[in-house]
């Protein structure tokens, strides 16, 4: 459901809403309300959760270089 910022006192959703107010708003909204823009999931982190997934990612990277390294080099073992 869309968000709005409350940019006049309004009676929205059987209740007063005040100025800087979010509501959630299926209707056609009026002048009274802001389209709130929702950012993508990835601007969503915190920087401790963005440094986490960074994290993960670059452990999961050197894990794959080290599997591939090993595959590598039993394949010359063996060849």
């Amino acid at each position: 459901m869309p968000k709005y910022r409350v940019l006049e006192k309004s009676y929205i959703g059987s209740a007063i809403r005040e100025v800087g107010d979010t509501v959630e708003y299926e209707g056609k909204p009026g002048k009274a309300l802001e389209l709130i823009a929702e950012a993508p999931a990835e601007q969503k982190l915190t920087a401790a959760e963005a440094k986490a997934k960074a994290k993960a990612e670059a452990e999961a990277a050197k894990a794959e270089a080290e599997a591939k390294a090993k595959a590598d080099a039993e394949a010359k073992a063996n060849a």
